[in-house]
């Protein structure tokens, strides 16, 4: 998400919540933001989420992208791309366009992936993938 897969810049972070910081609230963005300390409440952005090592979110978080480090304890919408890491945990149910779960990252709850609008499903040979 934030390194080599796709073009989002990893420099551009909007919003930082360090390591020794515990916040409670909702945090509405609509840039990146990256959470190395405890969020509890609700995250909101238009932007991407990174969710540090040390980072700890027990939320609902809606974000274009996502990469978990750390842990989420909550449902999670990231409409385009979900990564976690080999130390990352999600406790809750996801809904993304494309998961990534790297060997030792852990998801435990449900995942949705919606199929594009038009109806294609990767394979099919309808969208243009060669595949038939």
């Amino acid at each position: 998400m934030l390194g080599k897969r796709n073009n989002a810049d990893p420099t551009t972070v909007d919003t930082v919540i360090g390591k020794e910081a515990r916040i409670t609230g909702k945090l509405v963005s609509g840039g990146a933001i990256r959470i190395d300390g405890t969020f509890e409440g609700e995250v909101v952005t238009e932007g991407d989420l990174v969710v540090g090592e040390t980072g700890q979110v027990v939320a609902s978080v809606r974000a274009r992208n996502l990469l978990v480090v750390g842990g989420i304890k909550g449902d999670v919408i990231a409409g385009g791309q979900l990564e976690i890491a080999p130390t990352g945990r999600i406790d809750g149910d996801v809904q993304t366009g494309r998961l990534i779960v790297e060997p030792g990252g852990l998801l435990q709850g449900h995942c949705q992936m919606p199929l594009p609008e038009d109806g294609t499903k990767p394979g099919d040979g309808r969208n243009g993938d060669g595949e038939h």
